[in-house]
């Protein structure tokens, strides 16, 4: 990892410092359900526990909250699923196309050194060995570097179209890849995080879904939960059918932890902006709704490969009344569209809890500059797909970026493996 193990000892030595007060916000959690006996067992209905019950109040609220950060007129877009690539513009400063150095632009492997070590806790006290790598590798990055990262899209002749469009324009990979398991496509998602695990690279995971958890971008958007307390209940109709659906994406997370690959597993994101299902039912239906996949994921499914990531939006308000409290969330993030690195988003998402945990500016789409990022202390940056990586950044900003020593490329990173 060049950008942090090259340099000093007293540079590592002051990230396990910074690190070194952090209490940890681990507890356990009553597990009130049986595992699945394997992958391939009939699907129990069973919850683990009512959601119902009070969430846990850890934070207050805001009393003197900040104005909202200006409000884009829109954050992510996906295109229709029968969206063509012709239809969708892609105005480049390249002279090289995006598809054309796919076996270059995914051969890269880890370098095999030992990630430094932290003292951040993940939530869950069974994560794998893997997972606790990760998190600490993370965890000591605040304000000594700061991962890339790029959201994938589907639909533009290769899943690797922004990653090679990357790799062409800088030579290098970004360290972690953004992928989605909208029109449930588990396989294929799958399929594309286990080979880029495999190579060295981290991967995040988010989910575009209608509250039936089918569909895809715009289903999450249109769709909406009438009753919330017959949904949230155990054992009503509603329950069943609704974790019937979660339960797909635990299952294809399943078969992730079985090959090893750890998630950075982003759920229900810009849920404090209330224009996603999830989000529209108010802050206390969403804790809970949180709770709800958190416990069923952790203690019922066994998905101890999760690093559990919150992420706000960039204009939300009164973020602390959205946080379902440090013993369900591991990493806090936020996105704005409207470029820059953010410090004041940073600080108001920082904010909802006084326990360390590491931040994340989880999507963006200008990228900030190298010196916007070492005055905010995200720990890595993701930039959506399509036009917002090819036409909303210059192909001199992102040589710049890659090529930075505090960026960490893809080809930088220490191996993750147990």
């Amino acid at each position: 990892m060049k950008k942090l193990l090259s340099k000093s000892t007293a540079l590592l030595l002051t990230a396990a410092m910074l690190l070194s007060g952090c209490s940890s916000s681990s507890e356990e959690i009553s597990v009130t359900t049986t595992s699945p006996a394997t992958e391939n067992s009939d699907l129990s209905t069973t919850t683990a526990g009512s959601v119902n019950e009070e969430v846990s109040d850890e934070t207050t609220d805001e009393t003197n909250d900040e104005a909202a950060e200006t409000a884009d007129s829109s954050t992510e877009t996906e295109p229709e699923e029968s969206t063509s690539a012709t239809e969708v513009s892609t105005t480049t400063a390249t002279t090289t196309t995006a598809a054309t150095t796919t076996t270059a632009a995914t051969t890269t492997t880890a370098k095999e050194t030992t990630p430094p070590t932290s003292n951040a806790t993940l939530s869950n006290t069974n994560a794998t060995a893997s997972a606790k790598k990760v998190y600490a590798y993370i965890s000591q990055l605040t304000g000594n570097g700061v991962l890339s990262a790029q959201q994938e899209s589907t639909w533009m002749g290769t899943p690797d179209y922004e990653v090679n469009y990357i790799y062409n324009n800088t030579g290098k990979l970004p360290a972690m890849r953004g992928l989605d398991y909208m029109h449930d496509d588990f396989n294929g998602v799958n399929e594309r995080a286990i080979k880029w695990w495999n190579e060295g690279g981290l991967v995040t995971i988010c989910w575009h879904t209608g509250c039936d958890f089918s569909g895809e971008w715009a289903d999450a958007l249109a769709d909406e939960i009438t009753d919330w307390n017959a949904v949230l209940t155990e054992g009503t109709a509603e329950n069943k059918a609704f974790v019937a659906g979660m339960d797909k994406a635990a299952k294809a997370l399943l078969k992730l932890q079985e090959k090893g690959v750890v998630v950075l597993w982003r759920p229900f994101h810009e849920f404090d902006g209330e224009w996603f299902w999830w989000g529209k039912g108010g802050s206390e239906n969403f804790k809970k709704l949180w709770i709800m996949m958190y416990d069923r994921y952790t203690n019922y499914w066994g998905l101890n490969n999760l690093i559990w990531v919150l992420g706000f939006s960039g204009n939300g308000k009164n973020y602390s009344s959205w946080y379902p409290g440090d013993k369900y969330v591991d990493i806090i993030g936020a996105d704005s569209y409207n470029g820059g690195a953010q410090k004041t988003l940073y600080d108001k998402a920082k904010a909802v809890t006084s326990t360390y945990k590491p931040m994340c500016f989880h999507e963006c789409g200008t990228n900030p500059t190298v010196d916007e990022l070492k005055k905010v202390g995200w720990t890595w940056f993701m930039t959506w797909h399509t036009d917002y990586i090819t036409s909303q950044n210059t192909v001199s900003a992102l040589k710049a970026l890659y090529n930075s020593d505090y960026v960490i490329t893809k080809d930088e990173l220490p191996s993750f493996k147990a």
